[in-house]
C-alpha cells in the first residue's frame, strides 16, 4: 500500500454534493512524481520494508479540510508540505484552499485560484513564489463529451494574485481524475522551474485507452500535445509503447525526462531529451521491475523506486547512470544491521532521513539519516520517539540535515470504516530528529 493506492482510496474533496467516497480498488495505481522539493512518495514502505507498515489516510482528513472548494479558515489542515526554506512554502489542504507561507509552517494564507465551480485537475509547485493549476469543469466526466476544457492557472507572487491560461482541451484519463486527490497533491503535473512543465494523462492500470502528454514553455499559460501513445493499434515512431502501465513521467531540466512503469514482465524507463516529442528506451539496471516513483531534487541528483531488490536507484550523473541502494537492512556507522526505514526523503545527493524503528528492544518510532547517499545510516541521537512526535505514516519534508517537517495523519483501514480523529498533526525538527516540536498552524484569507 503506498500513498497513491490512499490517493485512490480516499474519495473526495470534489465530489459534488451528496455523493458518498467510494473506494475503486480496480484504480490502484502506484505513481508519483512530486515538485522539486517535495517528498518522494513511493511504495518502499510495503515493498522492501516489510516491518514497516504504511497507515492509509481516513477519509476524514479530506472532508474537514476545506469541502467543495469553500474556504473554511477554522478546518484546515496543512497537507502536501512544500518548504523552500524556513520561512517560504506551500501547502494544500483540499479542495481549492492552496496556502502559501513566509512566516514558517506556523501561519498560512489561504490563495485560492478563481476557478469559481470548477475541478482541480493539476496542482504544481515551483518555486517559493510559484504554484501552477490546471482546472476543469465540474461536470468533466459527462458520458456525451469526447473532451474536456482544461483552464490553466498561474501565480508567481505567493498567490496574491493568479493569470488565467489559455484553455485547452483534453480527454482526462484515469491518473487525471479530479475527484480523488489524496493528501499528498496531484503527481499529474510537473514542473522543473516556473516556465517549463507538462501534464502527464494517463490510463492507469486501465488497458486499451491512449496516454497523453502535454507541455508548456511559457509558464502554463499555453500547452501544447507534444505525444500521444495509442491504446490499440501502432505507436508512431519515437513514441512511448504500447500496452504498458506508465506510473510516473518526470523531467530533470526542460527537455530530459522519463517515463517510469512496467510492460508485462519488463521494466519501462524510456526518455526523452527533446521536451516530451521523441522518446527511446533507456537501460535502467533491473530488468524484471515495476517502477512506481522518479524524482529529481536537482538536475543531477534523483531517484527511482521500484519492485524487486534493491528498490531504490539513485543517480547523481542527470540520469545517464543509475546505481542501486539496498536500504531494506542499511547498515549503521558502527557495522550492525539496522532496522529498515521506511521511505527515505533525499535532501541532496548526499543527505537522506527516512522514519523507521530503533535497534533497542521495545522498538520505538525514530528518524534515520544518511551522509552518504543511503550506504549506511544512523539513528538521530536520543531521538527515539514515545508517542509525541511523528509516526511510521508520516511524510517528510526536510530542507536541511538538521531542519525539517513530518505530517501525520489518522490511521484507517482502507475498505473499512476510517478513523474520523485525530487530525493530520505536522511536526518540526531543527536538530535531525533528536526532538520533535507540534506545531498548531492558524490561517487567514487572501480574500
Amino acid at each position: 500500500m503506498d500513498d497513491d493506492d490512499i490517493r485512490h482510496a480516499l474519495h473526495t474533496t470534489y465530489t459534488t454534493a451528496g455523493t458518498k467516497p467510494t473506494f475503486v480498488p480496480e484504480a490502484f495505481k502506484e505513481h508519483a512524481a512530486r515538485p522539486r522539493r517535495g517528498p518522494m512518495v513511493t511504495s518502499l514502505v510495503a515493498v522492501v520494508a516489510a516491518v514497516v507498515v504504511a497507515v492509509p489516510i481516513g477519509v476524514g482528513v479530506l472532508l474537514r479540510s476545506g469541502v467543495h472548494g469553500t474556504t473554511s479558515v477554522s478546518n484546515l489542515s496543512v497537507l502536501d508540505l512544500h518548504m523552500y526554506g524556513a520561512k517560504d512554502g506551500w501547502a494544500w489542504s483540499g479542495g481549492d484552499n492552496v496556502l502559501h507561507t513566509t512566516s514558517g509552517v506556523g501561519h498560512w494564507t489561504i490563495v485560492p485560484p478563481p476557478i469559481g465551480t470548477e475541478l482541480i485537475t493539476g496542482l504544481a509547485f515551483a518555486g517559493p513564489d510559484s504554484a501552477r493549476v490546471l482546472a476543469v469543469p465540474a461536470d468533466w466526466d459527462n458520458p456525451l463529451s469526447r473532451s474536456d476544457t482544461l483552464t490553466p492557472w498561474a501565480t508567481d507572487d505567493g498567490g496574491a494574485t493568479w493569470t488565467r491560461g489559455q484553455p485547452f482541451r483534453a480527454l482526462l484519463e484515469g491518473n487525471a481524475d479530479p475527484r480523488p486527490p489524496s493528501a499528498l497533491g496531484y503527481p499529474d503535473l510537473d514542473f522543473v522551474d516556473p516556465m517549463h512543465g507538462w501534464f502527464f494523462d494517463s490510463p492507469g492500470l486501465l488497458t486499451g485507452l491512449p496516454t497523453f502528454i502535454y507541455r508548456t514553455v511559457d509558464g502554463g499559460a499555453h500547452w501544447s500535445q507534444v505525444e500521444m501513445t495509442p491504446g490499440t493499434g501502432t505507436a508512431a515512431k519515437g513514441s512511448l509503447p504500447l500496452g504498458c502501465i506508465m506510473n510516473v513521467l518526470t523531467f530533470a531540466n526542460s527537455t530530459t525526462g522519463w517515463v517510469a512503469g512496467s510492460c508485462g514482465h519488463a521494466t519501462l524507463f524510456d526518455v526523452t531529451h527533446d521536451g516530451g516529442f521523441t522518446w527511446a528506451p533507456e537501460a535502467f539496471p533491473c530488468t524484471n521491475c515495476v517502477l512506481f516513483s522518479l524524482q529529481f531534487i536537482s538536475p543531477g541528483d534523483g531517484q527511482v523506486s521500484g519492485s524487486g531488490i534493491p528498490g531504490l536507484w539513485l543517480t547523481t550523473d542527470a540520469g545517464r547512470t543509475w546505481n542501486a541502494v539496498d536500504i531494506r537492512r542499511p547498515s549503521s556507522p558502527d557495522g550492525t544491521s539496522g532496522v529498515p526505514p521506511g521511505a527515505p526523503y533525499f535532501i541532496d545527493s548526499k543527505h537522506a532521513v527516512a522514519l523507521g524503528l530503533t535497534r533497542l528492544v521495545p522498538t520505538s518510532v525514530t528518524l534515520w539519516t544518511t551522509t552518504d547517499g543511503g550506504m549506511t545510516w544512523a539513528e538521530a541521537p536520543d531521538g527515539a520517539i514515545h508517542g509525541n512526535g511523528p509516526s511510521l505514516n508520516s511524510s517528510l519534508d526536510f530542507v536541511t540535515p538538521e531542519m525539517g517537517w513530518a505530517e501525520s495523519y489518522c490511521a484507517g483501514a482502507v475498505g473499512q470504516t476510517p478513523c474520523l480523529s485525530p487530525p493530520p498533526t505536522l511536526w518540526q525538527t531543527t536538530d535531525a530528529g533528536s526532538t520533535w516540536t507540534k506545531i498548531t498552524p492558524t490561517f487567514s484569507s487572501s480574500k
